[in-house]
């Protein structure tokens, strides 16, 4: 099969591939292509570089010592070093069983909730990148991602509530001083309150850059702010109009997360 001749397939397995929900069989074979076909190594790489930013979203965690344990018993770790014992030493003694493990002790949660991380920030970037690129007449055939024109978005910032349940999308194009929001999830406002989108630089006060709509969607002016002034994003609810002091929120801040460049 020649996959050259549907770019949509070879764009749609790319996604997949760079973000690891293609595997088995069909992950090994497409990887076969790739290495017999520059377009398809090309869309793979565009859709890495993309993609990897993102990552840093993910804050790291330490799986449970239960999960370390399982790894070294599928091993054979424990075997293995109760065999190098000394035989003065007693080898280690069988655990007793154990009852049924619960969610935090289970592998396959660790797991899976690694690749729903992945996902969604995977997600995040694809809605950044997409949602800006400028407008065109659609063509007979749609481009690949490597064929597509450069995207605008320069930083992203998936904004996340104090329980790490993500929120809001804010994608700045620092070329045409833009910043495009898309909500991830419900936003509770309440009622006769706004909210206000606050820079947070490495170092010194927060800098207001303006009050955001009350759907979390649509698009604002960034005014003569640049992205890499700031390592953060916050948002505050405020009082209409905003916070009086516009280098502080005033009111409660409810949704933060890190401005990352994407590329």
């Amino acid at each position: 099969m020649n996959l050259a001749r549907y770019p949509r397939l070879v764009d749609l397995l790319a996604a997949q591939y760079a973000l690891g929900t293609l595997r088995g069989g069909a992950r090994r074979g497409f990887q076969r292509y790739a290495e017999r076909d520059a377009t398809i190594r090309n869309a793979i790489d565009e859709w890495q570089r993309r993609l990897a930013p993102m990552a840093e979203l993910a804050e790291p965690r330490m799986p449970p010592a239960a999960v370390w344990e399982a790894i070294e018993r599928r091993l054979g770790l424990t075997a293995a070093r109760d065999a190098a014992r000394p035989r003065h030493v007693p080898p280690t003694p069988a655990r007793p069983a154990r009852p049924a493990r619960g969610l935090f002790d289970n592998l396959a949660f660790w797991r899976g909730w690694a690749i729903g991380v992945t996902a969604l920030a995977a997600i995040a970037v694809v809605v950044a990148v997409r949602s800006l690129l400028p407008a065109a007449t659609a063509p007979t055939t749609a481009p690949t991602v490597a064929q597509q024109p450069e995207a605008a978005v320069s930083h992203v910032a998936v904004l996340s509530s104090k329980d790490a349940r993500p929120v809001m999308l804010v994608a700045w194009d620092e070329a045409h001083s833009t910043m495009t929001l898309q909500p991830l999830g419900k936003v509770d406002l309440p009622a006769g309150r706004a909210m206000e989108l606050w820079g947070i630089p490495a170092s010194g006060h927060p800098v207001s850059l303006g009050m955001l709509p009350d759907s979390a969607s649509g698009k604002v002016s960034a005014g003569q702010q640049k992205p890499e002034s700031y390592e953060a994003l916050a948002v505050s609810i405020e009082a209409p109009g905003g916070s009086p002091d516009h280098n502080a929120p005033n009111g409660p801040v409810v949704f933060t997360g890190k401005l990352l460049p994407v590329s």
